[in-house]
């Protein structure tokens, strides 16, 4: 089970209150940058709040203001008869600008111009992050307002400034209705970039409404599970960032399971960490305890590492295309149930007879069967190694680790040592968050012995550069001296040469 990479809070980007937006206006000769110019572009620096800055100018446009123009903005051919050319305003503007967050009341119109000008003298296009306040109006306050018009909603929210058609007045009144919506998107929880670049799609979402429950989550590792109205767990899951994470499913994911799963959802509950590896554990105990429907659906599941002992793979097809070509079993698909004293066997000779077959078939040019082949040893060998990770932990003893982010784990025969309240059992899954007493069938018991230790070799695995081993009073630590695993393509290889089985190294898996 590979973990899921899950956004960090640094991965939020700058909290809110240390973002720099830059709210821009721009007025023009008409509707559209390829057969219209600018004529006054301005922008203001905002940074927790306060103004730090204004920038003003006027554009010396390359054809005459028609004079509805005129009329709606006040700008007259006069006013800009001694103003610079786009090209020589650009860059104090740029550097104005900076690495800011561009914000607009529908942006994308001021963009249009800006980016046209940019390109139109050679230069890139803005790569800043952007926020539209008024797709944040429309999820916002809509139900509070007529229209989003930003003069609609400067009146009725009392901005402190009105709009008026003039660049610098409009940037002001935009300036004022971020704030008022960053006030309010705080009723959801909004507390970084990252979060506020989602926030139109996230309270778009047909269960925005279920927003609200994410607001206490925090933005530390570990589980978090999704009960329905009569407290059944639903599904269950880790991260790295709780916040996030949780979130994240108002947004980005727009698989099925995961609308009926938010359909169904009434509460969230979760356990906070020490760090991933922690989690990790947590999460597959709480799974096996509660079998939870969710987690059984689809890709959602959690394959049940500890059955690797019991997998079944295609056993090699006898030789001589002897089993039929037609009739319900095709070459190379009998069963075989592996058992440990096989996986536990020279691996070279587990995997020859693949190896055999392959080049068989491959000589009778049934390619599509030699690949079934290759593909059933693969499968094999991946149950091997995941055999030999459990086992070398089973026999590691006691272990002190210091992993990266988290701490201090100590493992007793691959098994996490429970560490003050955190697994003196599972939490209840109808009791408040972080709250509740012991399940009795959350206690690890013998058949999920072999779960765990696979989820934590494959963890410790995937992220050995974070893991430094503080103790150990195992013979050989977590790195048990093993019989390389050849791959099927040396195998073939050998077998070609006419060297027979690949000879194995000793060194750890």
């Amino acid at each position: 089970m590979t973990p899921a990479v899950q956004r960090s809070f640094d991965d939020l980007g700058t909290p809110l209150s240390q973002v720099t937006f830059v709210v821009l206006d721009v007025e023009t000769t008409g509707g559209s940058p390829t057969s219209a110019s600018l004529t006054e572009v301005a922008a203001a620096r905002y940074r927790g709040g306060e103004l730090l800055a204004t920038y003003q100018t006027f554009v010396r446009p390359d054809e005459r203001i028609p004079p509805y123009i005129t009329a709606l903005t006040g700008i007259s051919d006069a006013m800009v008869a001694d103003a610079p050319r786009i090209g020589e305003m650009l860059p104090s503007f740029l550097e104005f600008l900076g690495g800011g967050v561009v914000v607009g009341h529908n942006v994308r119109f001021d963009l249009s111009f800006l980016n046209h000008a940019l390109e139109s003298t050679g230069r890139d296009r803005l790569a800043n992050a952007t926020v539209d306040t008024l797709a944040l109006a429309r999820r916002l306050v809509r139900d509070m307002v007529p229209n989003c018009k930003l003069g609609t909603l400067a009146a009725t929210l009392r901005l402190p400034h009105q709009p008026s058609h003039r660049a610098l007045t409009d940037v002001l009144a935009t300036g004022d209705l971020l704030h008022a919506l960053l006030e309010r998107a705080g009723t959801f929880g909004i507390v970084g970039l990252e979060e506020l670049l989602d926030l139109p799609r996230m309270v778009g979402h047909p269960q925005g409404a279920k927003l609200k429950l994410t607001t206490r989550l925090p933005h530390r590792p570990g589980v978090y599970w999704f009960a329905d109205a009569t407290g059944d767990v639903l599904y269950v899951g880790k991260a790295t960032d709780l916040h996030s994470r949780v979130r994240s499913y108002f947004s980005g994911d727009t698989r099925n399971k995961v609308g009926r799963l938010l359909r169904q959802m009434h509460e969230i509950h979760h356990r906070v960490c020490p760090g991933p590896l922690t989690a990790e554990v947590l999460e597959g105990r709480l799974i096996r305890a509660w079998a939870p429907p969710f987690n059984r659906q689809g890709k959602v599941r959690r394959r049940e590492p500890g059955a690797a002992a019991r997998n079944d793979v295609p056993s090699v097809p006898p030789p001589n295309g002897a089993t039929p070509r037609s009739g319900p079993r095709r070459p190379g698909r009998r069963r075989r149930t592996w058992t440990p004293e096989d996986l536990s066997g020279a691996p070279a000779e587990l995997l020859a007879p693949f190896a055999e077959r392959v080049a068989e078939l491959s000589r009778m040019q049934r390619y599509e069967d030699a690949a079934r082949v290759r593909d059933d040893a693969e499968r094999l060998r991946h149950l091997v190694v995941r055999h030999r990770s459990v086992e070398s932990l089973r026999r590691s003893g006691c272990l002190v680790l210091l992993i990266e982010d988290e701490g201090t784990v100590e493992l007793h025969d691959g098994l996490l040592v429970e560490r003050g309240t955190l697994f003196d059992g599972a939490p209840d899954r109808t009791s408040p968050v972080d709250g509740g007493g012991l399940d009795a069938a959350f206690a690890v018991t013998a058949d999920g012995h072999d779960n765990e230790r696979l989820i934590v070799a494959q963890w410790l695995r995937a992220n050995a550069d974070k893991v430094r081993v503080v103790a150990s009073d195992g013979p050989d630590g977590m790195s048990e001296p093993a019989d390389r695993i050849p791959t099927l393509g040396e195998l073939c290889a050998a077998l070609a040469a006419g060297v027979g089985p690949v000879a194995t190294d000793q060194q750890a898996i």
